[in-house]
């Protein structure tokens, strides 16, 4: 009964989302902030919830599809479409790999590598003008105060027991560290917050979307300047940033810092029809630091073991981390094989596949010592091998040497800041995933952010191209 009572809301929403498939796209970022709340309030925490945002990308798919045929669109092209090609190809043909014990291992990959990948193109075609790119990005970015405000009550409210305030039972609610001060040595565990999403680092990943966002609007002009909209963005950023600290993601935290950076030494503006970059203004660059030495402040004052605690990440990082990295490299490589394990053989979900338990048991030893799965690099070259490692990352450079093409091409666009964030951004969830965890790109909420927004940074140039046409035509 409880069945055939959803079929009555699916059917509604096929039809909004078949009139419109640009109201898909924001439907399925609104259930981005409520997927997680949802699945914590009921019991078990079903994961079949999660299928819902797959049902609204699949309607949004077949709208847009639709929509290219009834208005006879031409298909973006992309420049780096013969490596996207040959990623999609070679991904789909390893699903039927001789090493994977079970046809369903690829098909669970699959959502992780592909599913989400057409959502670049939805991007692309989002938007035609500039004033609803910023007013969407706008409101995408303020979402980081109610975020933060959220895990705030989080901070306080943790030991409750409410399950609103609770991440997801199978996920880590606490991660362990250890920092030395005056010598001592002092370890423990810090509570991973996520706000209103399930797991702490999809947080903290949503909100370095956010925070990126945040920097390149905050550098965009606007038709009517506004202390207030300047304010609002100011607030945001820093609750974004405020919150991938409390979410104790050290990876994320050390990620944005390093971001940061890279933004101000990259963006620009103009003054006196000449492009000035922003480190070049001193009055900024002051501005800037006491930004950041004010929020330390307040860290230090209000939560000084989590600030350390952070900051210690880059201590491990050149001490511990990167030579365990470059061990795990290693041994991925000696251990490959020339077509790897198979598509999906390592993905999320496989321990719910009939017999995937058992797979798993019998390649301990390969997976543990030969890959050391904690990385992405290892994960490719395990599922996809030598070729596909090959494949995958020489896809990613042709994206982002692109992108970065792109980006000289809106040298005299408003939207270069935002797209300098959103290349940012993506190559620091790339960073992240090859070098730290490989789970970056097996989370739909961190596939769904990053697909899309590649499509609207290669959609930039088509609007600042339709913008100065329609001032031609005024």
């Amino acid at each position: 009964m409880i069945y055939l009572l959803a079929i009555i809301p699916a059917i509604v929403l096929a039809a909004v989302i078949f009139s419109r498939w640009r109201l898909g796209v924001i439907l399925v970022f609104v259930w981005l902030f409520l997927e997680d709340v949802i699945r914590r309030l009921i019991p078990g925490q079903p994961q079949q919830i999660m299928l819902i945002k797959d049902f609204l990308i699949a309607l949004t798919y077949f709208s847009f599809l639709l929509w290219l045929i009834f208005k006879n669109k031409k298909i973006w092209k992309p420049a780096f479409g013969i490596m996207l090609f040959l990623f999609a190809a070679y991904t789909l043909i390893n699903v039927f790999n001789l090493n994977s014990s079970s046809l369903l291992f690829g098909l669970i990959g699959l959502r992780g590598y592909l599913w989400y990948l057409p959502l670049m193109f939805l991007g692309y075609y989002m938007f035609d003008k500039e004033e609803k790119l910023l007013k969407f990005c706008r409101i995408l970015a303020i979402s980081a105060i109610p975020l933060f405000l959220f895990v705030i009550f989080q901070y306080f409210f943790y030991n409750t027991g409410w399950l609103l305030v609770r991440p997801f039972g199978e996920a880590v609610p606490f991660h362990s560290f250890q920092m030395f001060i005056n010598s001592t040595s002092i370890s423990g565990d810090m509570l991973l917050f996520s706000s209103v999403f399930g797991v702490g680092h999809r947080f903290s990943r949503f909100a370095m979307l956010l925070f990126f966002l945040g920097l390149g609007l905050l550098a965009t002009k606007y038709p009517v300047s506004s202390k207030k909209r300047k304010f609002v963005l100011l607030m945001s950023i820093f609750s974004a940033f405020l919150g991938i600290f409390l979410s104790s993601a050290r990876t994320a935290f050390a990620l944005t810092l390093g971001g940061a950076v890279l933004f101000l030494v990259f963006a620009t503006y103009r003054k006196d029809t000449k492009i000035h970059y922003f480190w070049q203004n001193k009055r900024l660059l002051i501005l800037s630091l006491i930004s950041v030495a004010l929020l330390f402040l307040l860290a230090f004052l209000f939560l000084g073991n989590r600030i350390l605690f952070q900051v210690s990440v880059f201590n491990d990082a050149f001490k511990e981390r990167i030579p365990w990295v470059l061990d795990g490299f290693k041994s991925a490589l000696v251990n490959s094989k020339f077509f790897g394990m198979g598509t999906g053989t390592f993905s999320q979900g496989i321990f719910n596949i009939p017999g995937g338990t058992d797979w798993v048991n019998q390649n301990q030893e390969l997976i543990t010592t030969g890959f050391r799965f904690e990385t992405g690099f290892g994960r490719i070259i395990f599922e996809l091998g030598i070729l596909g490692a090959v494949i995958f990352f020489l896809f990613w450079i042709s994206l982002f040497y692109h992108m970065k093409k792109e980006l000289k091409l809106l040298n005299n666009s408003n939207l270069r800041n935002l797209g300098l964030g959103i290349l940012i951004f993506s190559f620091l969830m790339i960073f992240w995933f090859v070098f730290v965890h490989h789970q970056v790109l097996g989370d739909a909420t961190t596939l769904v952010i990053l697909w899309f927004f590649l499509g609207v940074f290669f959609g930039l140039n088509k609007i600042t191209k339709h913008e100065l046409k329609g001032d031609g035509g005024n």
